[in-house]
C-alpha cells in the first residue's frame, strides 16, 4: 500500500512540475510576442512621427541610451540627446532574437537598424545592430530601460 502511495505522489508531484513549466513556457512566449509587437509599434513611431518622439513614449522614466560612448539618463537626458539631432532623421530597426526572463519582467531585443540624416549638409548613413533591455510596467506595458 505505502508503494502505492509514494507512486501516487511522486506522480502528482511531477504532474505539478510539468503543469508549471508548460505555464512557464506559455507566459515567456506571450511575452517574447508582446516584445516583436512593441518593438514593431516603436518603430513605427519613429518612421511616422520622429525618432525622438518615439524614443520618449517607450521608454521607462528612468530609461538609459548609449550615444557616442555617452550615457543619456531619464526621458529628460533623452530629450537633451534629441535636441541635438535633426528632426528629419530616418530610424528603422528589425529585432531578430528575444529572450524573456522566467519571471516574464524583464527581456532583451537585438536586430540590425538603418539610419540616415543629414549632419553639416551631408547625408549621413548608417547600418548596424541594436540591443536593447525591456521591462514590464505596472500598467502590463514594456517600456526600454536601455537602448
Amino acid at each position: 500500500m505505502n508503494k502505492y502511495i509514494g507512486l501516487l505522489l511522486t506522480a502528482f508531484v511531477l504532474g505539478t512540475v510539468i503543469k508549471g513549466a508548460a505555464q512557464t513556457n506559455a507566459n515567456i512566449t506571450k511575452a517574447k510576442a508582446e516584445i516583436m509587437a512593441a518593438e514593431k509599434a516603436f518603430c513605427k513611431m519613429a518612421k511616422e512621427s520622429g525618432v525622438e518622439v518615439a524614443f520618449l513614449a517607450f521608454a521607462a522614466d528612468d530609461a538609459v541610451i548609449c550615444r557616442s560612448s555617452k550615457f543619456y539618463k531619464g526621458k529628460a537626458g533623452i530629450t537633451e540627446f534629441y535636441k541635438r539631432t535633426d528632426k528629419k532623421d530616418v530610424l528603422s530597426w528589425k529585432p531578430d532574437f528575444v529572450s524573456v526572463s522566467e519571471s516574464c519582467d524583464m527581456a532583451y531585443s537585438y536586430g540590425e537598424y538603418d539610419f540616415s540624416g543629414v549632419r553639416v549638409g551631408n547625408t549621413v548613413t548608417d547600418h548596424g545592430t541594436y540591443q536593447t533591455i525591456w521591462k514590464k510596467q505596472k500598467d502590463g506595458t514594456w517600456k526600454f530601460v536601455f537602448d
